[in-house]
């Protein structure tokens, strides 16, 4: 791998905390690696732009299966699908 894998991990990780605030930091740390290292795995280029963009989707899920509160009402989470839509 690069000597820039840290550094990207680091960026990625720190971008992905800020957008994930109800996940805590060692997780989306440990999502960031876990996406690198299974996309070597499968023989892709991996790049920051992939791993970001795989690592958002698999926060996205986890922020999704969280428990909801108690007072029932969970806060909705925006898929990627509608943030790349127009808004009118």
């Amino acid at each position: 791998m690069p000597d820039t894998r840290e550094g990207d991990l680091d960026s990625v990780t720190d971008r992905l905390r800020l957008e994930f605030t109800s996940v805590p930091h060692p997780r989306v740390r440990r999502c960031v690696a876990d996406t690198w290292r299974c996309a070597a795995h499968l023989g892709y280029d991996v790049t920051p732009g992939l791993v970001e963009r795989v690592a958002r989707e698999r926060l996205h899920a986890v922020e999704k299966s969280r428990p909801a509160p108690p007072s029932g009402r969970r806060e909705p989470v925006p898929s990627a699908a509608a943030e790349r839509l127009p808004r009118d």
